[in-house]
Parts: structure tokens; sequence; C-alpha cells
């Protein structure tokens, strides 16, 4: 599939990957998108002073070849461009 119809599976709930990656077990997923009472104590949120109740805004998240998650994935140029995106429900 192409990238638009990776990121209409992605908003769905689907991981999506590439299948031109070479990192095995890589995938993109939705993350935020909800509403936080309070920051979690320890937090870096808690950390820079954000108190009461805020909103995590909707974005993208990377499982990379290290298995760490990286928040705030950006597609490159390549990305956008390709047509071997894959998706898997969770």
């Amino acid at each position: 599939m192409n990238f638009g119809q990776a990121l209409e599976a992605v908003k769905s709930g689907a991981k999506i990957y590439r299948e031109g990656w070479n990192g095995k077990g890589q995938f993109v997923i939705k993350a935020g998108g909800y509403t936080v009472s309070e920051a979690r104590p320890g937090s870096d949120y808690a950390k820079a002073g954000i108190t009461g109740e805020f909103t995590i805004q909707p974005h993208l998240d990377l499982k990379n070849a290290q298995g760490h998650m990286q928040p705030g994935w950006v597609p490159s140029q390549g990305d956008l461009f390709a047509e071997d995106w894959l998706a898997t429900p969770v």
C-alpha cells in the first residue's frame, strides 16, 4: 500500500511498517490523542512543572531496530513515496 493508505491504517489502530525496512521488528504506531488528569510523578512532564489536566496530542512512534520506542517519528521522503507499506492489526 502507499503511505496515505498506511496513515489511514495507523490512525485506525494498526501497526504499519515497510516491507523494505532492514531492521527486524520495526513498526510505527499512533500514540497520544488522550487527556491525562495529572503528570505521573517523576515523569519529564512533572519535572517541567506541568500540573493539572493536559492533552498528549496524537503522534507517530517508531519501534526501532534496537527495540526502543522513538516518539515523534517523521517519515522520510522515501517513506512518503514508497508503495511497500504493510499494516498489522493490533
